[in-house]
């Protein structure tokens, strides 16, 4: 290689070599700078969770203090208060009073986006807001004597002590946003509300607007759904006979259960007899049939007698409005559709309000 040759190639291994360097000065620069922000970021949240936890605690301080006045107490064991774009806040350990006599449990209720807070307080205050509330609540523990009221009043105590087990806890979900005041939301919307429990866990959506206590029947439903699952239907049925029979003298017991195509003997086999119970009470089903009126209703019973069968685990029920009717307008074509045909209710309310009966 002659002189001339080796110098550009000393140069342009120096020009590369520069290159790296400064490509590793900015390197070092934007890693600088972007644990500067990290660090800012973190700093600011601290501070914002910190700021939302004393508004929390100064909140519930202010409900606890009502609640002295009318008997009642409310008691937690800890708050923590934690995010970086968004504020969530965990109250645990809830414990919910009256009289003395305990009335609700709370193992930890999730505040979310607890930068709508004040908005709420403002809006239970009565004034007009555009907030979003989102909750979760786990291990919540009713009183006893509101979920009786829950149950049928004609069922044997058996029966009932049993059912009251199995509800003694539910978990439950709300995310809700609103605009307008608590006389009057513009936009009324819940994204869900779930209640998780042992039996049938349903959950729940809609869309309206124009929600107004002065005029409920103008209220305008743009959707709505509602979602219910098989988790232990059979239990129920199957505990609702077999605490009855036990009351039975042998003779009865034997007469009872032949409405059941079953013998005292197969009671025993919790399994069989909870198909053969399930299957008389979709027969009953099957024979309202005949007499019930109206295509929900209708296709209601049928999802129902699918989920007895063991069919499908799941119902869901679609509602959406097809021409901005109140919810008056809504009752009245229904009312009318119910004396039609299927085919011609579905025709007469396809340009007014649908609603489907799914079955999963």
């Amino acid at each position: 290689m002659n002189e001339e040759g080796a110098k550009l190639q000393e140069s342009s291994i120096n020009r590369s070599k520069n290159w790296r360097d400064i490509l590793q000065h900015y390197k070092i620069h934007l890693s600088v700078g972007a644990a500067i922000v990290i660090v800012g970021m973190s700093a600011f949240a601290h501070f914002k969770n910190g700021q939302m936890k004393e508004e929390l605690i100064k909140t519930l301080r202010e409900y606890q203090e009502g609640l002295i006045l009318i008997g009642g107490e409310m008691k937690y064991e800890n708050i923590d208060c934690s995010g970086i774009f968004a504020t969530d806040c965990e109250i645990e350990g809830i414990k919910l009073s009256m009289m003395g006599q305990e009335q609700l449990s709370v193992r930890s209720l999730r505040l979310g986006n607890m930068e709508s807070l004040s908005e709420f307080k403002a809006f239970a205050k009565g004034e007009s807001v555009e907030a979003a509330m989102d909750i979760e609540a786990d291990d919540v523990a009713l009183p006893k004597p509101l979920i009786a009221q829950m149950i049928a009043q004609n069922v044997n105590n058996a029966f009932q002590q049993k059912t009251l087990h199995k509800l003694s806890s539910v978990n439950l979900a709300l995310k809700v946003e609103v605009e307008g005041s608590p006389m009057h939301m513009k936009h009324l919307i819940v994204e869900y509300f779930r209640i998780d429990n042992a039996i049938m866990p349903l959950e729940f959506s809609m869309r309206a607007r124009e929600v107004s206590s002065d005029a409920p029947d103008a209220m305008i439903l743009e959707s709505f759904a509602l979602r219910v699952e098989n988790r232990a239907v059979s239990d129920v049925t199957y505990e609702s006979v077999k605490s009855f029979t036990d009351t039975l003298a042998q003779d009865e017991k034997i007469l009872f259960l032949k409405e059941f195509a079953l013998k005292p003997a197969q009671m025993r086999d919790k399994e069989k007899a909870s198909i053969a119970i399930n299957g008389a009470i979709a027969k009953r089903f099957e024979a309202d049939l005949r007499t019930t009126s109206g295509v929900i209703e209708k296709e209601l019973i049928r999802a129902m007698i699918q989920m007895l069968q063991g069919k499908i685990d799941e119902i869901v029920l679609r509602g959406e409005n097809q021409n901005n009717l109140t919810m008056v307008q809504i009752q009245t074509a229904l009312q009318q559709s119910s004396s039609m045909g299927d085919d011609a209710a579905r025709t007469y309310m396809e340009d007014k309000f649908t609603i489907e009966v799914e079955g999963n």
